[in-house]
């Protein structure tokens, strides 16, 4: 196994919602560092060490991990161990603060988006829909 392609697979699945694919990267590189594998350059300054990189690809790794099996254990990908903040895809304005208030108040199509910078959750919001109808 390649850590280095592998850290940034893992990376590309997170930013791509795969969730399955984010837990096999995530599972295989904790299995090499397990293994007293080298770990992969986890980012782009100068050199920080060996150790520093396991500490952070083991990490990562770990929340990653975590986050991605959250996602598929719940029916609607609502993972429960994030704050819910919810913003509509559309018009950008901010939804309720649970997911069951969200669903009753009419928004739909609620995903998780982790990459976003100040939400956890995209959706879209019952103005949003009724202007599309």
């Amino acid at each position: 196994m390649d850590p280095q392609i592998t850290w940034h697979s893992m990376l590309a699945a997170w930013t791509r919602g795969d969730w399955l694919e984010v837990i096999d990267l995530a599972e295989a590189l904790l299995e090499w560092l397990d293994k007293d594998g080298f770990p992969p350059k986890t980012v782009a300054a100068p050199e920080l060490g060996a150790q520093w990189h396991r500490v952070v690809t083991g990490a990562a790794a770990k929340f990653a991990l975590a986050h991605a099996t959250a996602v598929l254990e719940h029916p609607d990908g609502v993972p429960t161990i994030v704050a819910f903040t919810l913003t509509c895809a559309h018009c950008n304005s901010e939804g309720p603060t649970t997911y069951t208030l969200a669903k009753r108040n009419g928004w739909k199509g609620i995903q998780y988006s982790p990459t976003e910078m100040s939400e956890n959750f995209l959706g879209v919001c019952p103005t949003c829909q009724a202007e599309d109808d």
